[in-house]
């Protein structure tokens, strides 16, 4: 049995030595910019609990032509999205779903920039009045978190074909 045992963990070695490891995004490199329905005012890196956001960007300026130099195509596969934490009057605290982050435009899973052009990864999403998701609760907190896949064309010997970047940012939450 103990030699079996050995034999497996044996067999995933390999298999675990080769998966692709995520890349960290330094929060300091995460911006995360709101504008209000009433003023059309920015709110960048702190919301208000007050306001109603249509449109949230977040934006990570990743360093892909670096890590693909030359011209090429990168393809942005995002899976992250925005929660609200938020405390009731006994200082309990809860995390609460707020919204995905998507690529802009028709196809919100699937994105191709140029590397002439790219300067950063932008993803948006629609808030809401955060005041209305806590309910009788007391915002605090915004986190944007998940996984980003970049993938390029062309690939050239001995390059990954695709890099996956792990995102985790969070924003302060005011009262006026």
């Amino acid at each position: 049995m103990k030699y079996a045992l050995f034999l497996a963990t044996l067999s995933l070695a390999p298999a675990l030595a080769q998966a692709p490891a995520t890349i960290l995004i330094p929060r300091e490199k995460v911006s995360f910019t709101c504008t209000d329905t009433y003023f059309k005012s920015q709110r960048e890196n702190f919301l208000l609990l007050d306001e109603t956001y249509p449109t949230c960007t977040l934006k990570m300026p990743l360093a892909l032509r670096q890590r693909w130099p030359g011209v090429r195509t990168f393809y942005v596969i995002p899976r992250v999205s925005a929660s609200l934490h938020s405390k009731n009057n006994k200082g309990e605290g809860k995390w609460q779903p707020l919204t995905p982050l998507v690529n802009p435009g028709p196809d919100p899973m699937h994105r191709a920039l140029s590397s002439r052009g790219y300067e950063a990864i932008e993803l948006t999403g629609k808030l809401g009045k955060l005041s209305d998701t806590a309910g009788q609760n007391t915002p605090d907190t915004v986190s944007t978190g998940g996984k980003i896949t970049v993938c390029v064309a062309p690939v050239y010997q001995g390059e990954d074909a695709c890099k996956t970047f792990d995102v985790a940012a969070r924003f302060k939450v005011y009262t006026r």
